[in-house]
């Protein structure tokens, strides 16, 4: 995806900065007065930014005109359409760019006259897509006024009208299928094909499952691939095995990926014995342990006693802690005993890592079943001291998912107070939040509304004064070298967290927690099962570039919530942009980052001087 060049928010970094005095404090006149945007922007001070939109310097109007776009405050709208006539064209971009995130049906019929009048074709490019991007939000469900959109070309609006269109649900998308394979005949950028393959899901029809399966076998992109395996997944079709079993052969980590988790949807019963062939001939554990746990599901009982004697026995080895939750998870298929109460709860009860812990307690939620006593009672023991936070989150989240009566068996409100008491509240927001949406759920409430926390993190202006546009990071890792290279101009306040914990070690040991083909490589977590934080959070950052392929942002639990986790983009994703905080950019060794796979460590993560 092609971004246009627009003036950047906070242009804290010159060829040349001053080191800080002996108090450590940077000379007033070295951020001047964008130090003060800045500030407003943190404070998300939307009176202050308006004033600054009349500031006679077009660098603080500019400035100020893009911090709305990490504000995303609503009533900036007036001060932002004002913005549309500045004399200066980075403020009308910046400015558009701002309206694209909180425009409403009145704002964008004015964003879209202000376009029509512009003069500056680079800025009425950016207010079309600025324009478009706000109509995404208001038609989410509109398929034709998708598919209308796959003939510009502007190729960002083609991508994010097949981005949106891949996303739609099943009864919107089934009977659209013959102008999603036309568009996918004539379009040539693979990231809006890719996006395109994904669309044809759920729709069965030969032609397209012929499509579908030429795609995932013939395409040279392995992106492609791995959309045409999704889109064929997504109809959990048990004939698709064998098909899938071959894909497990292929030469890219994410297409075996893909096939393996296609696989695991499929509902069965499956050939037991094929699968177990197939899982002999695989030396990656990461996906042999999973195909001996199917085999072991759907297998005879010669089969079954093989495979159930092979993961005894690699259970008595270390495999890691990914390695080993992948053991309990497969261990669990067992169609036999109760692995339930004798392989998983005395994982749960030991101090065995939080991510074996949290793979235990999926693994017997999912095997007692809904509202069963083994299961109400596994709630109520998780939900008692010790706590362990990720394991309140992750009982949360599957509470939430049910209906009332089955909650209030097992979230008491006599045990609330203490349980939140034990919680911090910024470190473990994320499970305060999917406890209050439990609770919600329970009662018979709405879920609560995102509410972010107190600012409570200011930005370093040493620090920042000491960084550099593009300074770069290398993540030395288990599968090779990846070389980052920072974005604070965007991004100033996540830049200097990033290189404190960098600098303080931080990383050194962390874990790629969460992989997912075509779309992110998540690590940084404190805890590796993804519910960890630090016990501040910082403010969300929105620049001019999205998440395109290669981009690194911070995983976050609502707006102004980012911590330590990043990401890693594996292909684009622009219904990210507005939503989360991009900071980087992969300089080297994206290919690494395509290879990546859950339980990858990050054995040192350094400043390159």
């Amino acid at each position: 995806m092609r971004w246009l060049p627009i003036l950047l928010l906070i242009s804290a970094c010159g060829p040349a900065k001053p080191d800080p005095d002996a108090s450590g404090t940077v000379p007033p006149d070295e951020l001047g007065p964008r130090w003060a945007v800045l500030e407003a922007q943190d404070h998300r001070n939307t009176a202050a930014l308006c004033a600054f939109l009349q500031d006679s310097s077009a660098t603080i109007r500019a400035a100020a005109a893009l911090a709305f776009a990490s504000v995303e405050d609503t009533t900036s709208r007036t001060c932002l359409i004002a913005a549309l006539k500045d004399p200066e064209a980075g403020v009308r971009k910046n400015a558009a760019l701002a309206l694209a995130w909180v425009a409403d049906s009145t704002t964008l019929i004015l964003l879209n006259a202000a376009a029509d009048a512009e003069v500056d074709t680079s800025v009425q490019r950016m207010m079309h897509e600025a324009g478009f991007r706000a109509e995404l939000a208001l038609r989410k469900h509109d398929a034709l006024f998708l598919i209308s959109y796959l003939e510009s070309n502007d190729q960002d609006i083609r991508t994010r009208a097949a981005q949106q269109l891949a996303r739609l649900p099943k009864e919107e998308l089934i009977t659209e299928a013959p102008g999603v394979l036309h568009a996918i005949s004539v379009e040539k950028d693979p990231v809006v094909r890719m996006f395109l393959v994904g669309a044809l899901k759920h729709n069965a029809t030969q032609e397209v499952t012929k499509t579908l399966r030429t795609l995932a076998v013939d395409d040279s992109l392995p992106m492609i691939r791995v959309a045409a395996l999704r889109a064929l997944g997504a109809k959990q079709d048990n004939e698709l095995l064998s098909f899938l079993l071959d894909r497990l052969g292929d030469a890219d980590v994410g297409v075996q990926q893909t096939a393996l988790e296609q696989i695991q949807r499929l509902p069965g019963p499956l050939d037991g014995a094929a699968i177990w062939k197939v899982a002999q001939e695989i030396p990656d554990y990461s996906i042999k342990i999973p195909m001996y746990g199917m085999a072991m599901k759907h297998g005879d009982e010669g089969t079954r006693m093989v495979c159930r004697a092979l993961m005894k026995s690699m259970a008595e080895q270390d495999l890691g802690p990914y390695g080993n939750a992948a053991l309990i998870r497969a261990r669990t298929l067992d169609p036999e005993g109760n692995p339930g109460a004798d392989v998983c709860e005395p994982v749960i009860q030991s101090k065995a890592s939080a991510i074996m812990r949290l793979a235990a307690f999926e693994s017997a939620f999912a095997f007692y079943g809904d509202r069963t006593t083994p299961q109400v009672e596994m709630v109520r023991r998780v939900l008692s001291p010790p706590y362990d936070e990720g394991l309140i989150a992750a009982v949360s989240e599957r509470l939430a998912e049910m209906d009332s009566l089955p909650i209030k068996n097992m979230l008491h409100k006599t045990s609330l107070e203490t349980i939140k008491d034990a919680l911090h509240p910024i470190r473990d927001l994320e499970t305060l939040q999917y406890l209050d949406q439990a609770i919600a759920k329970r009662d018979g409430k709405p879920a609560p509304e995102h509410v972010a926390p107190p600012f409570n993190h200011p930005i370093d202006r040493a620090r920042l004064a000491a960084l550099k546009q593009g300074q770069q990071y290398r993540i030395t890792t288990t599968t090779g070298e990846i070389i980052l290279a920072i974005e604070p101009d965007a991004a100033p306040g996540t830049c200097v967290a990033f290189d404190s914990l960098v600098t303080a070690g931080y990383y050194n040991g962390k874990y790629f927690h969460r992989v997912i083909p075509n779309f992110v490589a998540q690590g940084g977590c404190p805890r590796g099962d993804g519910y960890g934080g630090m016990p501040w959070t910082l403010r969300t950052e929105i620049g001019a570039e999205g998440f395109v392929e290669g981009a690194v942002g911070l995983a976050s639990a609502g707006h102004d919530t980012e911590s330590c986790q990043f990401f890693i983009m594996l292909a684009p994703a622009p219904h990210l942009d507005g939503k989360y905080t991009r900071f980087a950019h992969v300089a080297s060794g994206l290919d690494v980052a395509r290879r990546l796979r859950v339980g990858d460590v990050m054995t040192r993560v350094e400043r390159i001087p």
